[in-house]
Parts: structure tokens; sequence; C-alpha cells
């Protein structure tokens, strides 16, 4: 076998890397709620996908919590998420929920 090829099936501690360590940059969807909206009790509590909305819609009517959605809005999405702005903005919405 070629020497290229046994360097690259070496341990990890083996093949050194000058390049840094790449860590993926995640969405910052722990946004601070709608001011307006914790006003009125509202707790926000994550960026749902539409698709799966009518089973948090369920959940949290199960445990007694009334729920209120609002669509993303393009300033909610980071500089990290501009290529998937507009899916983002139609897909997802943004679930608070409060106590009946």
């Amino acid at each position: 076998m070629p020497q290229f090829y046994e360097d690259a099936n070496g341990p990890a501690t083996e093949a050194p890397c000058d390049a840094d360590q790449f860590l993926p940059m995640l969405p910052q969807v722990d946004r601070p709620a709608d001011p307006k909206l914790a006003a009125e009790g509202w707790q926000r509590r994550f960026v749902a996908d539409g698709i799966r909305l009518k089973e948090y819609l369920e959940l949290y009517n199960s445990l007694g919590y009334e729920v209120h959605t609002e669509m993303v809005q393009p300033e909610e999405i980071g500089p990290e998420c501009t290529d998937c702005r507009l899916v983002v903005c139609r897909q997802f919405v943004t679930l608070y929920t409060r106590k009946r």
C-alpha cells in the first residue's frame, strides 16, 4: 500500500494538521421573548418546524398551557443563516406558551 494511504488511515494523533479545528456555528435561536408577548405572560419556548407544529400544540395543550405562535422574523435569524433565511421565515414558527 502506498505511504499516502497508510498515513491517511492512521490515528488522528499521527496526522498533523495546521488548520484550526472546525466548529460549526449554530443559529442563535435562544433569543429573548417579544416584550409585548412577555408582558402578557407568554413564555418563549423554541423555534419549531411548522410540519410538527400540531404535535407541539397537542402536547402543550394537554399539559394545561395556552399556545401562541409567531412567524420567525428575518431579524431573528443571525448572519450565519443568511442562505436559508427565506426557508426559515416561511417554514418555522416561534412557539410561546402560558398557563391557562
